[in-house]
């Protein structure tokens, strides 16, 4: 038994699975990784290879907090790049572990990039996605302050939750595009991420 258990030890990581390591090949022919691009804030999606289920990610809803312009929305796990020598790729290892306690250098692996893009409330931040293989299902142990709840979701079943949706901001009612998952709707930011990457991984809107 102590010779079984050590052998289990000395196992390398489990490796990506072969859907995520082709998705790894796609993206290196899309968007070479580098963190030369000058970013105000990045996000992370998480893919994990559910067997039998396919491609899921992780979503967070934000906490409820007077004065965020995203308090109470469905978002990815991520945040700002603290100014100075902070990298966005540091930025993001950083924020990942403070919102939902994933190590990313323990768990996964770097794909790829999406385009940058600009919150609808804040158009003058570039907002970096970055795609990561996650090589386990990891424990999610959510942040403290930041993050109310979190869900995973199943990327091919998005297509079929698609719909246009009434939100309000700032008192005034707005209908938008968007995912509606488990009673939740995910638009803006999030949203354009998402129906970005779905192409890529041949998932038809």
């Amino acid at each position: 038994m102590k010779q079984h258990l050590l052998c289990a030890r000395l196992l390398p990581n489990p490796a990506l699975s072969s859907n995520l390591l082709h998705l790894g090949d796609k993206f290196a022919a899309i968007n070479p990784l580098n963190d030369s691009d000058h970013v105000e804030a990045v996000v992370a999606i998480l893919l994990w290879d559910e067997p039998g289920r396919g491609l899921e990610t992780l979503l967070v809803q934000r906490a409820e907090r007077e004065g965020d312009p995203w308090s109470g929305q469905i978002g990815l796990p991520g945040g700002r790049v603290k100014q100075g020598d902070e990298t966005a790729r540091a930025a993001l290892h950083r924020e990942v572990e403070e919102e939902v306690g994933i190590k990313l250098e323990e768990v996964s692996t770097e794909l790829g990039k999406l385009s940058v893009g600009h919150p609808m409330r804040r158009t003058g931040m570039r907002v970096q996605p970055w795609v990561y293989g996650l090589r386990i299902k990891p424990a999610v142990n959510i942040g403290p302050t930041e993050i109310a709840d979190s869900f995973w979701v199943n990327l091919a079943e998005l297509p079929s939750k698609k719909k246009v949706s009434e939100i309000t901001i700032r008192n005034e009612p707005w209908r938008v595009e968007s995912f509606v998952v488990e009673g939740k709707i995910v638009w803006g930011f999030t949203y354009r991420v998402l129906t970005e990457l779905l192409p890529i991984l041949e998932i038809s809107l």
